[in-house]
């Protein structure tokens, strides 16, 4: 009789060298996504992934004031018979961002904003700084100045999902906020939702945002847009809205 053998997942510190591999999964992870179709209505084009690649591990501008710590992770599927320390794929990555200090309220309050420029040829920046702003703002109007660990991105590449990789990279960056004591933030679409409630992330702000009555696409019966997520603290979704949730995870301590 056969048996099946747990995949083995390995957490590092991403390189440049992983930036292509990141690039990818990107794209693959988030592309079915509504707003990744309405930022990108004729499709993801080069220059828009030449774009992000440059976003991962930007130069020193000399003399900036010192921001916020930003670090990579990967995880990396281990196929069978590969040595622990043998070469492995990298299957997901995080972002995660660390506020040390407290900062005052014009340094962190805000709004992000982008250009067409930034996010590269075939983009709609309206649609991110319609979505993607409101979201930054919310978030931060919670957190406001106060020190934070804050889950950027979360991405695994398709198929390639439910085999640990987000939850282990999910789980580096908690056990990084409970050892800081710090709590952390991140703003979740409907199909990371659930994954955040199992580690502990509670919900926090709900917004809706009209999709059909804003830009004219219609949800499709495939697509989740939140109807299940949230429910006790935003209600019902409306019809035609897509749903993102903002959530706080406090500290654990030992």
């Amino acid at each position: 009789m056969a048996t099946s053998v747990k995949p083995r997942i390995r957490v590092r510190e991403a390189t440049p060298a992983d930036v292509p591999a990141m690039v990818d999964i990107h794209y693959d992870a988030f592309g079915p996504d509504v707003i990744n179709q309405l930022l990108f209505p004729g499709g993801v084009t080069q220059d828009a992934r030449d774009k992000l690649s440059l976003t991962f591990f930007p130069p020193a501008v000399p003399g900036a004031k010192p921001g916020p710590e930003t670090t990579y992770m990967v995880a990396e599927l281990l196929p069978e018979g590969v040595p622990d320390g043998g070469p492995g794929e990298v299957v997901a990555f995080a972002k995660w961002v660390l506020f040390r200090e407290q900062r005052p309220e014009e340094e962190w309050n805000t709004p992000r904003v982008v250009t067409a420029e930034m996010l590269g040829e075939g983009s709609n920046p309206e649609v991110f700084n319609s979505f993607i702003g409101a979201m930054h703002m919310a978030k931060v109007e919670q957190a406001k100045g106060d020190p934070y660990l804050y889950l950027n991105v979360l991405a695994t590449t398709p198929k390639y999902q439910r085999l640990g990789a987000g939850s282990a990279l999910l789980r580096w960056g908690t056990e990084l906020a409970d050892r800081l004591g710090l709590p952390s933030y991140l703003e979740a679409s409907p199909y990371g939702y659930p994954a955040y409630k199992r580690h502990s992330y509670q919900d926090l702000v709900v917004i809706d945002f009209e999709i059909t009555k804003t830009w004219g696409l219609a949800k499709l019966e495939s697509w989740n847009w939140g109807h299940n997520c949230a429910v006790a603290l935003g209600g019902a979704l409306a019809d035609g809205s897509f749903r993102a949730i903002i959530m706080k995870r406090p500290f654990k301590s030992a």
